[in-house]
């Protein structure tokens, strides 16, 4: 797990943090883990205080997207909890405050 900050507009003032978990495709960490594993970490909260991930997207077709042999989907980008976040197919999930 990661903690980069992002400057978009290169401002001092303008700085925030996101946070990237990796996950792995035939493991336990698959993406939706990663999703609510990131999103507790940037909360500083424990995984089971967040919202069901579920309310948002369906974690089952979320993981198939990444971890079938298809390969066409790069990304998937959405609000969950507060924070935007974007599921990447090299295996990472990363997520930065939805309002800035």
């Amino acid at each position: 797990m990661m903690d980069t900050p992002i400057n978009a507009d290169d401002s001092p003032a303008a700085v925030t943090m996101s946070t990237t978990v990796e996950w792995e495709t035939g493991s336990e960490k698959t993406p939706m883990y990663a999703v609510v594993s990131a999103v507790a970490e940037a909360e500083g909260i424990d995984p089971v205080n967040l919202p069901p991930l579920y309310n948002v997207v369906d974690p089952e077709a979320l993981n198939a997207l990444f971890t079938s042999d298809s390969g066409g989907v790069s990304s998937v980008e959405f609000e969950y909890a507060g924070y935007s976040v974007v599921v990447r197919g090299e295996g990472t999930v990363e997520v930065r405050p939805a309002n800035v």
